[in-house]
Parts: C-alpha cells; structure tokens; sequence
C-alpha cells in the first residue's frame, strides 16, 4: 500500500469581490528583476511592501555588494513591518510584512519551493 502524504488545509480569507474568486496572498505578490542598485528601485520595492503587497525579488542581474546592501536595506523595512523574509535560491528572495503571510499562501509556496 502506497502512504499518502495529507496536503495541509489553508483557508483563504480574501476575496476579489468583483470576479467573485479567491485572492490570495500568492496572487497578488510582485515579481522583480533587480537591475540596479540604484535608489529609485530600491524604494519601489520598499513602498511594495509597506502598501501590503509580497514581493519575490531577484538579484541575479546585481554584483553580490549591490545586492547585499539592497538586501540589508529591505531586511530592515521587513523587520520594522514586523515581516518575514525567506532565501528561496541563491538570489532569489520573498519579502513581506506580517500580514500578508496570514492565509498561508505564502507559506505554502515557500515550503514547496525551498532551495
């Protein structure tokens, strides 16, 4: 007999009223190519996570200096938010404030996608 693992039960709690369909966490993250250090981009990603939104970021395009002190600057605004961030690949990064990650869809993708 072949043990069947229990997929974990999440309840989404947000709601896109108009279409009337679930809208998690996960559906709304913002995905960036880092390209630059420069500050511009740097507060953009910022002001995502403070307006309540999750961002996957990814430094692939930036030198390791460039993206450690991006990192260090966002790690900071997260902390302050009282957030999470999670390393899901060598410079791939998810960052959001608390409340974000309260209907488990986050989670779930971190678990499922850990480097």
């Amino acid at each position: 007999m072949f043990g069947h693992r229990r997929a974990k039960t999440i309840q989404f709690e947000q709601a896109d009223k108009k279409r009337g369909a679930a809208l998690t966490a996960f559906d709304r993250i913002q995905h960036v190519a880092v390209t630059s250090s420069n500050q511009e981009q740097l507060l953009e990603i910022c002001d995502t996570i403070i307006s309540g939104r999750a961002v996957l970021a990814s430094f692939d395009k930036v030198s390791a200096a460039e993206a450690n002190y991006m990192l260090s600057f966002i790690s900071g605004v997260v902390y302050a938010l009282g957030g999470e961030n999670f390393k899901m690949d060598n410079k791939l990064f998810l960052f959001g404030r608390k409340e974000v990650f309260d209907d488990g869809s986050l989670y779930q993708y971190v678990e499922e996608n850990k480097a």
